[in-house]
């Protein structure tokens, strides 16, 4: 990748965008988010529209090399709740990003997340991207379609692309099952734990945003599916006995889960290959992290 190709990130105010703003900034590379959230403190170049104005659309990415989608709904218990809207955030804006492409022309690249959601149950472990896909819920079946979407818009109109199926990603501002937890041990709630003996692979959001700066900036990952994770497994128990830790006298038990229980864990030599990619994935680390999110707020 050249200097002086235009990035743009779609859904850039979100939980991974801002940070990969600020990576790209900092390596000189003009980047610009089109987001219809302006709250958030983003410095650069920040166009408030929504992804599914497609007239709009068109005139942006017509401005731009590189396209990196981050609008969607990552909520899997909302997805399966309002399939509809899961449809529309993750499946139609998809289609209105690759047909700007196909209309402004040039040579563009895309950068997708996947998720390893879409594995479903596998027969072993660790999980690499040459596995069958056996999506399990609304949400993983709309990212299996979306990566179908993208490889067609490749394989008709040249488009490039990177995938890059995220794991279980946590850090600072994320609403995932570890942040979940950390609110129910500070309001001394009883946690309700649905599958705690399963493994996951946790991977830190400095990890994923090193891994989508990569992406755009190396040709090898390119029209390359890679998976991102940590490469390591650890089970959700072990994250509730962390927290326990944490917060003395928190409680949890085990709830009958009502979805289909399966481990998860990455095999990561892909994105080692083609990326350069060196996660952390110790449990110190993840411990570290967790206490960093919850230690201002508990100094006030």
């Amino acid at each position: 990748m050249n200097n002086d190709q235009k990035i743009l990130i779609t859904g850039g105010a979100g939980f991974i965008g801002q940070s990969l703003v600020k990576k790209f900034q900092k390596s000189k590379h003009e980047v610009c988010v089109l987001d219809i959230n302006t709250s958030c403190p983003i410095q650069g170049r920040y166009i408030k529209s929504n992804v599914l104005d497609f007239e709009r659309l068109v005139d942006v990415v017509k401005e731009h090399d590189i396209i990196i989608h981050f609008v969607g709904l990552a909520d899997a218990k909302i997805a399966q709740e309002e399939p509809a809207k899961s449809f529309e955030l993750n499946v139609v804006s998809l289609q209105k990003i690759l047909e700007a492409c196909r209309i402004s022309g040039g040579d563009k690249k895309l950068i997708f997340p996947s998720s390893s959601a879409i594995y479903g149950l596998v027969d072993v472990l660790p999980i690499r991207e040459d596995f069958p896909l056996r999506p399990t819920n609304i949400y993983s079946w709309h990212k299996y379609i979306c990566e179908k979407m993208i490889k067609a818009f490749h394989n008709n109109f040249g488009l490039k692309y990177v995938i890059l199926r995220l794991f279980n990603v946590y850090g600072r501002g994320n609403k995932g099952v570890i942040n979940f937890f950390l609110r129910k041990a500070e309001k001394k709630e009883l946690i309700e734990s649905f599958g705690p003996y399963q493994y996951r692979d946790f991977i830190y959001v400095g990890d994923v945003v090193d891994a989508f700066y990569k992406s755009a900036i190396y040709e090898k990952a390119n029209n390359k599916i890679v998976n991102i994770g940590s490469g390591k497994g650890i089970q959700i128990k072990e994250i509730l006995d962390i927290i326990c830790e944490i917060y003395p006298g928190t409680k949890w038990i085990y709830k009958k889960e009502k979805f289909i229980i399966y481990d998860s864990i990455a095999d990561i030599t892909f994105a080692k290959i083609l990326l350069d990619f060196k996660p952390h994935s110790s449990k110190n680390f993840l411990k570290k992290i967790i206490m960093e999110e919850i230690m201002p707020a508990d100094k006030g």
